[in-house]
């Protein structure tokens, strides 16, 4: 344990002193980077994890009568832990704090306290949920720690308008010990959604399901205080998108599904300043590639613009995010056989391609998030693998308004994802050019 905070502050004082953007920390076992956010003083923070050596307390001589005891003292001997970093404009790191707690977990999201701390959301490895409360400086104001008696998984934290948060998570569906699961099956996944107020306090929890996996994906609150929420509905050989209104209390509104014929997944419901959403999926293709799909519809799921990006790669947007024209940013991975880069793409109102961008090496690099900064410009953060190694690596890239990255060097652009069409529910466009 010593030698990894000795790396931490070595690697730490390295990366102040010599990096700029591109940012890529490296640190033992493989690490990333799941969202990220700027702050009140316009430094920008974001969160992953981080991975952790546990040096073995158990002797070897021990002789154990219970094998509980015995696989207890056997734990694995590495595993992942929060990870808090805060960088100024200029790529310098001025804080990276590890939340060290008792269970390996992950750390999925992070949201911004009005006291310029955060609200930190993930999992733990052995299916415990967790919500922190950080102050400025990375400390644990409150950590809770929630969920059911089945394996439970976070996907977002939703910043809520009266300061609290709702985590979208999913969960083993709960059955009676007295059931046969060879009987009635083993078990489906449930939606599970809790809401938080402000000072941690767990205002409902509710589960959401049919009789197939139902996954929950995604969050945005409505202006009248409403919830829409996305998911994924998996079957045996299809899968589906579904999006869902509820009230302030979690009581169903109304639901729609899209998909079902089509291997449909969701990744992000944005919700735009007209009080409008944007989903942003992916369909496979007649070749099994998946293709970038957005959908934009309004509070009572009327559908304005139903749209896929037809390309030549596997293509997924995991976030997106609008700016202040109207325009649209996502980023995400594109994938050609064996390799993987970062994909980041803008799109106007009708969702026509403006500019993409097609970062990495010849190995594995994914953004996972993005947020759009004060000054039009992007911060990304994923993934990056080194061509001679097998672990990943906490990235950070700023990109300008056209997606371009001027600081990135090191990054290469090694071919763009190519629009071979993009077509509507209400009309086919031509071919388009890539920008």
């Amino acid at each position: 344990m010593h030698y990894i905070l000795t790396l931490i502050l070595i690697s730490s004082f390295l990366f102040a002193k010599s990096s700029g953007f591109p940012l890529v920390i490296k640190e033992p076992y493989g690490n990333a980077l799941f969202d990220v956010t700027q702050d009140y003083d316009r430094e920008i923070s974001a969160v992953g994890f981080i991975k952790h050596y546990k040096k073995s307390s158990s002797n070897s001589q021990k002789s154990y009568s219970n094998a509980f005891d015995y696989l207890s003292s056997i734990q694995p001997s590495y595993g992942s832990q929060m990870h808090l970093i805060k960088v100024d404009g200029n790529a310098n790191i001025t804080l990276r704090k590890t939340v060290n707690l008792n269970e390996f977990n992950e750390a999925v999201s992070i949201l911004k306290t009005p006291t310029n701390g955060y609200f930190a959301g993930g999992h733990s490895q052995d299916g415990s949920l967790l919500l922190l409360k950080l102050d400025s400086e990375g400390n644990i104001v409150f950590k809770e720690s929630f969920g059911t008696s089945q394996y439970d998984k976070m996907s977002k934290l939703v910043a809520l308008r009266d300061g609290g948060v709702l985590a979208v998570c999913s969960s083993a569906t709960s059955k009676s010990p007295n059931e046969n699961p060879f009987g009635t099956g083993l078990g489906s996944i449930d939606i599970y959604l809790v809401r938080f107020s402000s000072d941690g306090s767990k205002v409902w929890s509710n589960k959401y399901g049919g009789g197939y996996d139902d996954i929950g994906i995604d969050a945005a609150e409505t202006n009248d205080g409403t919830i829409v929420v996305l998911s994924q509905i998996k079957r045996t050989g299809s899968s589906s998108a579904s999006i869902m209104r509820i009230s302030q209390n979690g009581d169903k509104i109304w639901m729609q599904s899209f998909g079902g014929e089509k291997m449909v997944t969701p990744y992000k419901i944005l919700k735009l300043r007209e009080n409008k959403f944007v989903i942003s999926l992916t369909q496979k293709n007649e070749i099994n590639k998946e293709q970038i799909r957005l959908i934009k519809f309004d509070i009572e799921k009327n559908i304005e613009i139903d749209k896929v990006i037809d390309s030549v790669y596997d293509s997924v947007l995991m976030d997106i995010k609008e700016y202040s024209d109207s325009n649209i940013i996502g980023v995400g991975y594109t994938r050609d056989k064996s390799d993987t880069d970062a994909l980041a793409m803008a799109f106007n109102r009708d969702f026509r391609v403006l500019h993409q961008e097609h970062y990495g090496n010849s190995n594995y690099d994914k953004f996972n998030a993005v947020s759009i900064l004060h000054n039009s410009q992007a911060i990304a953060v994923g993934v990056q693998t080194d061509n001679s190694s097998q672990e990943g690596n906490m990235w950070m890239v700023k990109l300008g308004k056209n997606l371009k990255a001027p600081q990135s060097s090191a990054l290469v652009v090694k071919k763009r994802v190519i629009v071979k069409k993009a077509t509507t529910k209400r009309k086919i466009k031509k071919k388009c050019k890539c920008c």
